[in-house]
């Protein structure tokens, strides 16, 4: 249902209006609070790069100003070859200074490697206010380390699962190859569902669809595919070490044939499967 522009900045013109005429005699005090209140500003930070280094600043904050502070926490890596910080345990916040930050530095990774860096603070120097906020204790920094996609042509892609017709064909769909990646050779199929739908009554359920990754041997021949991609309110769930009446990865020629299950909350639910014409660049 949509509202009149005019009637909304009406009501918001009166409610603004009734807001500065209340008594203000029957205000109440303005809480403050003279707890430190440290905390992380995040709970969770995700990057993912195709650079060799890069440095995620990672912010923490407290509630009084007033005089230097020294604030401890400790590190859980899983890679100290990899990841570091500049300020190896202790983040000082100078006078007057509300927020500070720690500089969490990746270097050497390996392409298609995850890495993990949780921080977590020292219950002595949190002094939390309840009241005004609860803090953020642990904070983690999560650092993909990407390949450098390349140009691999196009295929054409046979959709099995959406279509009331059963099937239907797009032509022309871009694929991507890993440039560093060469056992197993990783290949993405670049929205495929996207363009199938693209401007029909159904494209809104399939803008958030998952890109198609999968992977060869050095020969060209199937290996897998990536477990877990996000359709249509669906997940698609490949499950290729299982299920294997269901799940499987076949090549015959150029034609390559996926079977898989779509997911409903999380539980396989739907049996289903795709097609794609594709020459592969090996």
């Amino acid at each position: 249902m949509r509202i009149s522009k005019y009637l909304l900045g009406f009501a918001l013109l009166a409610l603004g209006m009734s807001m500065t005429s209340c008594d203000q005699e029957n205000e109440g005090a303005i809480y403050t609070s003279n707890n430190k209140n440290v905390s992380w500003e995040q709970k969770a930070l995700s990057t993912t790069t195709a650079e060799n280094e890069i440095v995620v600043p990672v912010m923490i904050t407290r509630n009084v100003k007033d005089g230097e502070l020294t604030v401890n926490y400790t590190v859980e890596n899983s890679d100290p070859d990899v990841l570091s910080d500049d300020c190896n345990g202790k983040v000082t916040f100078a006078n007057g200074e509300s927020t500070a930050f720690v500089r969490v530095k990746a270097q050497n990774m390996e392409k298609g490697s995850t890495y993990t860096y949780t921080m977590n603070l020292d219950d002595a120097t949190i002094d939390p206010d309840e009241t005004l906020n609860k803090v953020t204790k642990s904070v983690t920094v999560q650092i993909i380390s990407d390949y450098t996609w390349v140009d691999a042509g196009t295929c054409t892609f046979i959709d099995g699962n959406f279509s009331e017709e059963g099937q239907e064909t797009i032509e022309d769909v871009p694929v991507v190859k890993a440039l560093e990646a060469t056992n197993p050779l990783i290949f993405r199929i670049i929205e495929p569902y996207q363009m199938l739908f693209a401007g029909t009554d159904d494209e809104k359920y399939f803008t958030d669809a998952d890109n198609i990754e999968f992977y060869l041997d050095p020969q060209g021949n199937p290996l897998y595919i990536k477990n877990g991609a996000y359709v249509a309110g669906y997940t698609i769930d490949y499950f290729t070490d299982q299920y294997l009446r269901y799940c499987y990865f076949l090549r015959e020629g150029n034609l390559f044939t996926v079977g898989h299950l779509l997911g409903v909350d999380g539980t396989p639910t739907y049996v289903g499967g795709f097609q794609f014409i594709y020459d592969p660049v090996l």
